[in-house]
């Protein structure tokens, strides 16, 4: 019975990495076994807000392939079919010669192997990013991230990948909650993260644009048929709240909590330590540990 949690937000910088890594860290010392999956695959940081490297040897590095085509030059007729197939416009062929493909723009789809009338095309592969692996990053919590290589922009493919993954690791681990950390914005990477989720919540914050892309998110969320609960992150640090109060309140969604700009969350920030980890008092920690408590509320009548 694992519940899954998608952290996500229309833009980058308002706190959803650091809401995520709070939430998982919370209940992994609440005795939940749990697994967090930073799926912001162009800039994943959990590991940093963790305070842990991805570069040491309990870290278990696996490389992600996509496929590619190669091409059969003895087989090919040059009859222009795969490049008119290719919807990413990939493969390259000018009249009376061969077809190439253009590696970094190919999505691995296989649809050109697919339409080939001579069999001209076979498998071959490349490298586009990583994922990593840290078993008890700190007690009952594992830690799975992803990362595309510079250059390379199939990244859905990654967060595909890290969730294949998961579902070999949540065989063997049972765990209680997964943990997702979405990338920024409203595109196929956020989309493939939040579709199967028990639970979204939306992090955002109270500026004009963070009124904007948190609509995106709702859009987003509404054609995939799933509804979020909002976190108002840095909610005194401007005069705009009730701007994102009236968006919340039209699009029926709630508000679960506010937390406000505290000093302390960025030195624990600066240090790589988890917030809720700290043994001090601040507005920031008893604002985010009512947030926890009506997540666990709502999220765990079902366990």
């Amino acid at each position: 019975m694992t519940k899954t949690i998608a952290i996500t937000g229309g833009k980058g910088g308002t706190g959803k990495t650091l809401i995520a890594t709070n939430l998982a860290i919370n209940l992994a010392n609440n005795g939940y076994k749990t697994l967090f999956i930073d799926c912001d695959v162009e800039n994943p940081n959990s590991n940093i807000l963790l305070g842990k490297s991805l570069t040491t040897p309990d870290v278990e590095k696996e490389s992600i392939a996509i496929y590619k085509p190669s091409f059969l030059q003895e087989s090919c007729t040059k009859c222009g079919i795969c490049r008119s197939a290719c919807y990413r416009h990939a493969i390259l062929q000018f009249p009376d010669h061969f077809p190439s493909v253009l590696e970094h723009m190919c999505s691995g789809c296989k649809t050109c192997q697919k339409v080939c009338p001579s069999g001209a095309i076979i498998t071959d592969s490349r490298i586009i990013g990583s994922q990593y692996f840290l078993k008890q990053a700190y007690s009952n919590l594992d830690l799975l991230v992803g990362e595309l290589n510079p250059s390379e922009a199939i990244s859905v493919k990654i967060v595909e990948a890290l969730f294949h993954y998961s579902d070999k690791l949540s065989e063997k681990a049972n765990y209680d909650f997964i943990i997702i950390d979405t990338a920024p914005g409203a595109h196929c990477d956020v989309e493939k993260s939040i579709s199967d989720a028990d639970l979204v919540i939306a992090v955002t914050e109270p500026t004009p644009f963070g009124e904007h892309d948190l609509n995106r998110i709702l859009d987003l969320l509404d054609v995939v048929g799933q509804k979020a609960d909002i976190i108002l992150n840095r909610s005194n640090l401007t005069h705009y709240q009730e701007p994102l109060r009236s968006l919340a309140k039209t699009r029926n969604c709630n508000i679960i909590g506010e937390i406000p700009v505290d000093s302390v969350v960025i030195e624990d920030y600066a240090k790589g330590l988890p917030f809720v980890l700290d043994t001090r008092n601040f507005p920031a920690k008893s604002a985010f540990n009512l947030i926890y408590s009506k997540i666990l509320e709502g999220i765990t009548m079902e366990l």
